[in-house]
């Protein structure tokens, strides 16, 4: 099959470590392993796009109050995504394009414009509800709502990372039966090959029990949350963290730790590339998820799987549909930071649980995530709606349904 894969994000490329594009370029190189074609066609690379950015974020961001800039970024992409989406179906014709797949990105209508323009079939990819932007920031989330739909509308597969996505894009008016389940994975070869005992030793914590965070340290993650529980474990228990990432709240977390008398117990070690991501993880003894919204798919999730690592994460609709409390992790009452402290302390105590709840994270969780099983689940969604005509109907109140038909 001969794919066109759009990046309509501005400023960003299939090299980017932002969550969604780095979900792209696991499929489309796992769909090229497969052996279709697949050609990535970016918005990060056209004429002028790092003026515009540069802008947006130099000048626009910072001299105009929020609500205002937010509302000239919003109406800039929309019509930035129709000039886009114009040069994309362009593309898709001189490829001699079968279909074309957009990771989704709210407020862009590129995929919808490129497949009437060429009458291709589209696949929004990674589709998220514009209630997203509520929380990231929408200056006009009225448009975005009704670009979500214009974009659903002329899709042909809505591909959903979760069941709890899934329910909130029919809520905004997605079709249901549209929507398949591709969920985030893991390159389970690299995480094979990782050496947490070298990255021990680099780090000077051989002799440590590491509780671990990944992540860019949004609001949402609240790793707050976490140096509270660790100031409540007794220094005596030797418990370390290890911060890897980074983004707008890590320097917060890290004077918090030094409020808390706790600095000396957590090592920060910035952003790092992605191929180095296993190596820090299979370091972990424990993987924290302090907090996360109530739907999506939090790729960390999996990739602590993947490492064999026990993960310890709230008790959020989003976090069930992934870790099964007392088999693949622990779950605790979000926000409920005594509790997170005391399933540290206890799997901290406990190394043969640890280890028994790794494996299993890594044989239920993991190896059914690798990409190439995904990339083969999107192939399959594609199939049952361009060869076939339609896709199965899935019933949003019957999750056993959910997962043998959608996923």
């Amino acid at each position: 099959m001969k794919i066109i894969w759009s990046i309509p994000v501005w400023g960003e490329t299939l090299s980017s470590t932002r969550g969604d594009i780095v979900r792209a370029r696991h499929l489309v190189k796992a769909l090229r392993d497969a052996g279709h074609d697949v050609r990535v066609v970016e918005r990060g690379q056209g004429a002028g796009t790092g003026l515009m950015v540069a802008g947006y974020r130099g000048v626009l961001r910072r001299m105009l109050p929020r609500h205002l800039a937010l509302i000239l970024r919003d109406v800039s992409r929309f019509g930035n995504s129709l000039y886009f989406g114009r040069q994309l179906a362009k593309e898709a014709r001189k490829y001699g394009a079968d279909v074309i797949v957009e990771t989704q990105m709210n407020g862009a209508a590129s995929g919808a414009t490129a497949a009437r323009l060429c009458g291709l079939p589209l696949v929004l990819d990674d589709c998220s509800p514009t209630s997203e932007e509520d929380v990231l920031g929408a200056g006009l989330p009225s448009l975005a709502r009704k670009i979500l739909l214009f974009q659903a509308s002329a899709a042909a597969v809505v591909i959903a990372t979760s069941r709890s996505v899934r329910e909130r894009l029919i809520a905004e008016g997605v079709a249901g039966g549209k929507i398949h389940i591709v969920r985030n994975g893991v390159n389970l070869d690299r995480f094979n090959a990782a050496d947490g005992r070298s990255m021990r030793a680099r780090l000077g914590l051989s002799d440590r029990c590491v509780i671990g965070f990944v992540g860019s340290f949004l609001d949402w993650h609240r790793v707050d949350l976490l140096v509270d529980a660790l100031s409540r474990i007794p220094a005596a228990m030797n418990l370390h963290l290890l911060l890897v990432g980074t983004g707008p709240n890590l320097a917060a977390v890290l004077k918090q730790g030094e409020r808390n008398g706790v600095r000396d117990r957590i090592t920060s070690v910035g952003g790092v590339e992605p191929d180095e991501i296993p190596d820090y993880l299979a370091s972990f003894d424990i993987g924290v998820l302090p907090d996360t919204l109530d739907y999506g798919n939090p790729m960390k999730l999996t990739e602590y799987a993947a490492a064999a690592v026990p993960t310890v994460a709230p008790n959020r609709p989003s976090v069930r549909e992934v870790v099964e409390d007392g088999q693949t992790g622990i779950l605790f009452p979000p926000h409920d930071v005594d509790s997170l402290a005391y399933a540290l302390m206890h799997l901290a105590e406990n190394p043969a649980l640890r280890a028994e709840i790794g494996g299993k994270s890594r044989l239920r969780v993991a190896v059914k995530s690798s990409w190439p099983v995904l990339a083969e689940n999107l192939i399959g969604a594609l199939d049952s709606q361009i060869h076939q005509g339609a896709v199965p109907s899935v019933d949003p109140a019957n999750p056993q349904q959910n997962a043998s038909v959608a996923e």
